[in-house]
């Protein structure tokens, strides 16, 4: 079998079900070159229902507890058959042929181990979450204390997060796991490391890839749709929204000491502060234009930066 395509579901039904449609629609490969697995997280909301109702040639793999986005895709890796796999997130959508376009690029270069296409908005528009570079230092503190709004870019670090949907095909130091595909003599035994909840799983799995000496794409030229944040959105708890912070901050974290961690956690806390501060006051003069609800998720994410280093100082 060519391809396997894993998609993590949790409480994203309708949006679930446009992507499963948009594949069938979009994929050119004959049905039995490859094979779709959904792996659903103990939604609440009738996906796996929905699933067996609709979409019968899906393999189905229900989990009764919120495994997580890495453990998750890892369930459903230890079982597919696929000589590459695709992980798409259940709120994207394939458009223009993009899956066999990026096969065709798994052929062309034997030592892509990781590619990935940009991510755009419904409205086509470009996401910034797409890919970067790996988190550093200089790149944290351009990116969450304004700097990059004050100096050109050419004086900047690789970015942390690409600021612009350049075309082409590029190496790069991490793709979104929203849309990524893999081959799986470079991935070995397992996708991700299963301490990522969700969040900075698919950095890490790109700078292990790249140290293993496969190369890690960015393929600017090709795109797929992604309704941004729809699970995470529903997330109510503390400790679940935290991972938005200690995915990323972990990757960083690995080869680095603590006092760099320190500075890490200090430049992320005071780029939200700025911005809840500043925010807060657009809402005071500019109401109803949704400037408290960006204050508000300031203010929770610094929460979860705190929550994040009370956690890790209890572990040691």
């Amino acid at each position: 079998m060519r391809l396997s395509v894993i998609i993590v579901n949790w409480n994203v039904r309708d949006l679930l079900r446009r992507c499963l449609q948009s594949l069938r629609a979009d994929l050119q490969l004959p049905p039995d070159d490859y094979e779709i697995i959904v792996v659903d997280n103990a939604s609440r909301d009738g996906s796996a229902a929905m699933l067996r109702a609709e979409f019968p040639d899906v393999r189905l793999i229900e989990s009764a507890v919120n495994l997580g986005f890495g453990a998750g895709c890892n369930k459903a890796y230890r079982e597919s058959k696929g000589a590459f796999v695709l992980l798409l997130n259940p709120d994207t959508e394939a458009i223009d042929h993009v899956v066999d376009a990026l096969l065709a690029i798994m052929r062309e270069r034997p030592r892509a181990g990781i590619v990935a296409p940009r991510l755009v908005n419904a409205d086509r528009t470009f996401h910034k979450a797409s890919g970067g570079a790996l988190p550093t230092l200089a790149n944290v503190a351009w990116h969450y204390l304004f700097i990059k709004n004050v100096l050109p870019a050419a004086l900047g670090p690789a970015p942390l997060f690409l600021e612009d949907g350049a075309r082409g095909l590029d190496a790069i130091g991490w793709v979104s796991g929203a849309s990524m595909m893999l081959r799986r003599e470079a991935i070995g035994p397992r996708i991700f490391d299963e301490a990522f909840f969700m969040f900075g799983e698919d950095m890490d799995v790109c700078d292990r890839v790249r140290r293993d000496g496969w190369e890690v794409l960015y393929a600017g030229e090709l795109a797929i749709v992604h309704h941004h944040g729809r699970s995470f959105d529903q997330q109510p708890s503390l400790e679940v929204r935290a991972c938005a912070h200690e995915g990323p901050r972990r990757v960083f974290a690995k080869r680095r000491g603590r006092a760099s961690v320190f500075l890490y956690d200090l430049i992320v806390v005071a780029g939200y502060l700025a911005r809840w501060g500043l925010y807060r006051l657009l809402s005071w003069l500019r109401p109803g234009k949704g400037y408290a609800k960006r204050a508000d998720f300031c203010r929770g994410y610094v929460e979860a930066v705190r929550y994040s280093r009370r956690r890790a100082a209890a572990a040691g």
